[in-house]
């Protein structure tokens, strides 16, 4: 089968920070599975001025087989191919914000630029799996069997907001082209069915590598110092954090040490973490040192919104923190209400902050069943992506 994935998040950012996002997992095991002869990943369309704005490496690691003018299009592996275009429409970033993310994937020299690394390759695509909405008009316009992760409701990001129409035209889009869409909660399908009308969407929640979380790895420096007692929440501080838990947790419990490793992407929510004598943030860590902080916690927290903030999500370190082995104490968002047979599930801030007093310093002696792998959802996403294609076939 030859796929053309296209990932929600730049490339560049994905080999800087290590495969630690739900389209960079499932892409990885796309990677390595038999089914797939050919993977041509369409990275988003970026800018000079991006490039230099964040500071990131402009290099993809990799071969670069083709290159015109602002298509690139480079060699990962022996069968795993990305086309990178890089534009010149500063000015149009600046103004349009996200807006230009949209049009940008419509661009006709974006499309033209797919399509010659395509005749350079000369291979022909079986399926398109789009891990971006984004790209709803790059996806329409390729005209091919199509399948769509919509993952977290974006439409329930507090800001998209003064992007709403946008976002719905291209649910509404995607909803016409792709014949399955694939998401990771029950309230997600229950919204884009009520909302678009789409029949046949999946529930392929997200998942971990067991073996990575079981092994043993050197406790980091700048956590070792801190001694024991460690419960640690390992994310990215975004809408979703609830501040208030968090904060009565820590009053609550000054025998413990409360550890945050992540991202800051909200910065009004981490200007409300009090940082107490047992509060400290480590700062952000690559994917591959992140693994030796989580399973040298003691106890893994997840205190997350259960509002109207909450859009539909599964958080990853859920997962991560149970093949760790940890004590998980979470809240009723994001997936845990699920997974209550192997966390801690707490309603109140006074709930959450006793669950973690009861909780001890002792890794949980069981290993997550194969199905919460992220080999067994790219399975499941395989079987969608091979069922578009019959399907196209018997219709054609």
């Amino acid at each position: 089968m030859n796929i053309t994935c296209i990932p929600y998040h730049d490339w560049r950012k994905i080999q800087t920070e290590g495969s630690r996002t739900r389209d960079s997992h499932i892409i990885s095991h796309l990677q390595k599975d038999d089914n797939v002869e050919h993977l041509l990943l369409v990275n988003r369309p970026i800018t000079f001025l991006e490039l230099f704005l964040k500071k990131r490496n402009q290099k993809i690691e990799g071969e670069l087989l083709f290159k015109d003018k602002n298509v690139h299009l480079y060699k990962l592996d022996d069968k795993t191919y990305l086309y990178d275009y890089i534009s010149d429409d500063i000015f149009s970033l600046l103004r349009k914000g996200k807006s230009w993310f949209f049009d940008s994937f419509s661009d006709v020299s974006f499309i033209a630029g797919y399509k010659q690394c395509l005749d350079f390759l000369k291979i022909e695509i079986d399926v398109v799996y789009s891990q971006n909405i984004f790209s709803s008009a790059f996806v329409s316009a390729l005209s091919l069997p199509s399948v769509f992760d919509a993952w977290d409701n974006f439409l329930l990001f507090p800001d998209n907001s003064k992007y709403e129409l946008s976002f719905r035209n291209a649910y509404q889009s995607l909803a016409f082209s792709a014949k399955v869409w694939t998401t990771n909660s029950q309230k997600n399908i229950d919204f884009y069915k009520e909302h678009y009308k789409v029949s046949d969407c999946v529930l392929i929640k997200n998942g971990v590598d067991i073996s990575r979380f079981q092994k043993d790895y050197p406790i980091p420096e700048d956590l070792k110092k801190l001694g024991r007692s460690i419960v640690g929440f390992g994310g990215k501080i975004t809408h979703l954090f609830n501040y208030d838990f968090f904060n009565y947790a820590t009053l609550n419990n000054p025998d413990k040490t409360f550890v945050l490793v992540g991202q800051i992407l909200d910065k009004q929510v981490f200007k409300r973490i009090i940082m107490r004598k047992n509060v400290h943030y480590l700062g952000d860590k690559k994917y591959s040192d992140y693994v030796s902080y989580v399973t040298n916690f003691d106890i893994g927290i997840i205190p997350y919104v259960t509002d109207h903030l909450e859009h539909g999500a599964d958080t990853i370190k859920m997962y991560e923190y149970l093949a760790s082995g940890l004590q998980v104490v979470g809240t009723l968002g994001a997936g845990m209400g699920d997974m209550d047979a192997f966390i801690s599930v707490a309603n109140t801030k006074e709930e959450f902050s006793d669950m973690v007093k009861q909780k001890e310093c002792v890794k949980q002696d069981f290993s997550l069943p194969e199905f919460y792998t992220w080999k067994s959802k790219t399975q499941e996403t395989l079987q969608c992506l091979k069922r578009v294609c019959i399907d196209e076939q018997i219709y054609n």
